[in-house]
């Protein structure tokens, strides 16, 4: 089960570590990726999930710089 802030709403953030790429939401961390396109995947499908069981999700991807961007879950 996943973390659920306030209201419903749940986020995962794909950020980079040392390792690679991977998903953090709130205390939680899924996988080590070598590709930030595989986290980016991963992170998509357990948005999709979490809006299946009728939450608000949304998936945010660490730049390189170090901002963070939404992505659209569709």
């Amino acid at each position: 089960m996943s973390p659920v802030e306030p209201k419903g709403r749940v986020e995962y953030v794909v950020v980079r570590f040392t390792d690679g790429w991977k998903i953090l939401c709130g205390p939680r961390r899924w996988g080590r990726f070598a590709f930030q396109v595989d986290a980016v995947e991963a992170a998509l499908r357990l948005a999709r999930r979490a809006i299946g069981r009728g939450l608000d999700a949304r998936v945010l991807v660490q730049e390189l710089w170090g901002q963070v961007t939404p992505l659209e879950v569709t």
